[in-house]
């Protein structure tokens, strides 16, 4: 009986491209380029999740309703040469959707980025992430805490970024007028719904 030869494992242990990244076969496992060093994705647990999927459904069913542009689950973005990351969610206004033309990655910032923190991915969004959104000239970025529901907002400026307001509920985004966010309200629906009944 023939037997398959195993394919090499994928030799993260050299320095990558964008566009070597980008012939990468599609995961799992998933990965982010960080100065031109692979970092393997950590896989997001329930609380992340729930969180993501509140504010998709929530910003998406906005952007639409206001043709405003389109956003985005986890797709790549490269922000550098040797930088593409994976947000949990990017945002495009109408006039930059021609950044997203090729089906594989967004070229250049995203009109927002959105990351939800968990523990263990909590010091690379605050740190390495912030900086690499700021200089690649992403205009806003939210930090959302998946234990608390708190959003942070962050606004481009050329000196950094300045925390343009922070709430746990009733959050009111500036790139979105009109749109406010409730998280905790949403995740007391979903429990009261997948509570048993009797």
């Amino acid at each position: 009986m023939a037997t398959k030869t195993a394919s090499p494992p994928l030799a993260i242990e050299r320095r990558w491209t964008a566009a070597e990244y980008r012939r990468l076969p599609e995961g799992p496992p998933y990965y982010e380029l960080e100065d031109g060093e692979l970092l393997e994705m950590v896989r997001p647990r329930r609380k992340h999740q729930l969180s993501l999927g509140e504010l998709y459904a929530a910003i998406s069913a906005h952007v639409r309703r206001e043709r405003l542009g389109k956003i985005w689950l986890e797709v790549a973005v490269e922000l550098a040469p040797t930088r593409m990351y994976i947000p949990d969610l990017s945002f495009l206004l109408t006039e930059n959707l021609g950044r997203f033309a090729d089906d594989v990655a967004i070229q250049g910032p995203p009109d927002l980025v959105v990351e939800v923190v968990s523990p263990s991915t909590a010091r690379r969004d605050r740190s390495q992430k912030l900086r690499a959104y700021h200089q690649a000239g992403v205009p806003w970025y939210w930090l959302v805490e998946s234990d608390t529901l708190l959003i942070t907002e962050y606004r481009h400026t050329p000196d950094g970024y300045l925390v343009n307001q922070t709430a746990a509920e009733g959050f009111t985004p500036a790139l979105f007028p009109g749109l406010t966010l409730r998280l905790a309200d949403s995740f007391a629906e979903r429990n009261l719904e997948e509570e048993p009944h009797e």
